[in-house]
C-alpha cells in the first residue's frame, strides 16, 4: 500500500536553508536552518524517513506558501525567539508511544528541561526508548527535543551536535555549565509535571498542544 505523499521544499531564510515536509496542511518533518540547500534537502529526507519509514513517499516541490511560513517560524526558534505555534498541525504518528513522546516533548516549556528517564516514565517506556524517540523527532525546534537531557544533568546527544544543543538551551534561559556540560537541576520537569500539562491541554481540547514556545 502506498504511503502518505509528502511534498517537500527547501526554503531560503536570511541566508540559511530550512527543509519542510507537508501533506496538505499536516506537517510531517523539518530541518533546522542549515548552511546549504543540498545539506538541508539531504537532512530533511533523512529526518523524515527516519521517523516515518515506509509509511511515506516524498516528492519535491518548488513553492508551497505554507512551507515558507513554517521555515520562518523555525528560523525564529533557532534564533531563540518566543514563537506562537498554535497554528501548526503536526501529522499524528501511527506508533502510539512515539506520538505520546512527541506530544510530551512539545509540552516542555521554554526555560525548562526534562530527562530521558522522566520522559520515559511519562510515556511508559524505557529511558533507552525515550532517547530513541527524541533522536528520531521529525520536528526539531517545533518539538523541542533539545530540552531533553541526561539524568546526570549533562546535556546529552543531539542530532545537530551538543554545542548547538547547549546554545539553544542558553538562549531559552537555561543555565548550562560549559565546563561540565551540566544543566541547572532546578530547571528539570518531573514526569508528573509533564503529565499534568498534557492532561490540562487534553481537557481544554488542545490535543495538538497549542502553546507558545
Amino acid at each position: 500500500m502506498a504511503g502518505a505523499r509528502i511534498k517537500y521544499v527547501v526554503e531560503e531564510v536570511y541566508g540559511r536553508y530550512v527543509g519542510i515536509g507537508l501533506n496538505g496542511r499536516e506537517f510531517y518533518c523539518n530541518t533546522i536552518p542549515l548552511p546549504s540547500k543540498a545539506e538541508a534537502e539531504a537532512d530533511l529526507r533523512a529526518t523524515c524517513y527516519s521517523a516515518w519509514g515506509d509509511s511515506i513517499e516524498m516528492a519535491q516541490e518548488y513553492h508551497i506558501p505554507l512551507a515558507y511560513e513554517l521555515a520562518i517560524t523555525v528560523n525564529k526558534l533557532f534564533g531563540g525567539e518566543e514563537v506562537d505555534l498554535s497554528w501548526i498541525k503536526l501529522a499524528r504518528h501511527p506508533r502510539e508511544k512515539f506520538w505520546r513522546a512527541i506530544l510530551l516533548m512539545r509540552a516542555i516549556p521554554r526555560g525548562r528541561v526534562t530527562t530521558y528517564g522522566e520522559l520515559a516514565r511519562a510515556v511508559g517506556t524505557s529511558p533507552r526508548a525515550a532517547g530513541n524517540y527524541a533522536s528520531r523527532n521529525p520536528f526539531p525546534l517545533i518539538v523541542p527535543c533539545h530540552r531533553v537531557i541526561r539524568s546526570d544533568m549533562r546535556i546529552g546527544g543531539y542530532s545537530y551536535g551538543p554545542i548547538l544543543k547547549a546554545s539553544l538551551l542558553i538562549s531559552e534561559g537555561v543555565r548550562v555549565d560549559l565546563d561540565t556540560g551540566k544543566v541547572d537541576p532546578a530547571r528539570v520537569m518531573r514526569s508528573e509535571e509533564l503529565l499534568s500539562i498534557e492532561e490540562v491541554r487534553n481537557l481544554v481540547g488542545y490535543h495538538q498542544t497549542r502553546l507558545r514556545i
